[in-house]
């Protein structure tokens, strides 16, 4: 098992023991609490709580619109904005390196 610095940790990532009883007991642990929402590196788990909370309203939009993924606690509109804002960095990233590719290949 991890330390008791790693009890209800929001990224199972940072774990010293990666492994399923750690993951559980994490998760566990989070669920007890009601924070329904875990990351694991690049993905974010959900324990379904089987009950209405009130974690989908606007006022939980707006805290994590625009935030960087640490910059607030595991939640689906984390993952959903983050999204949102790599690809429209994408889109606009893309334009430019078509004009780029472009130059490069007919000899401009």
């Amino acid at each position: 098992m991890n330390p008791p610095k790693y009890d209800k940790i929001e990224d199972m990532a940072m774990m010293t023991y990666l492994n399923e009883a750690s993951v559980l007991y994490n998760l566990k642990e989070r669920y007890a609490a009601w924070m329904i929402y875990t990351y694991s590196g690049l993905f974010c788990a959900t324990v379904n709580p089987y009950k209405w909370l009130p974690v989908y309203d606007m006022e939980v939009v707006n805290a994590y619109r625009g935030k960087k993924r640490m910059e607030a606690p595991p939640h689906i509109f984390s993952v959903s904005d983050n999204a949102f804002q790599f690809m429209q960095i994408g889109m606009s990233a893309h334009g430019r390196m078509d004009g780029w590719m472009h130059g490069c290949t007919d000899g401009s």
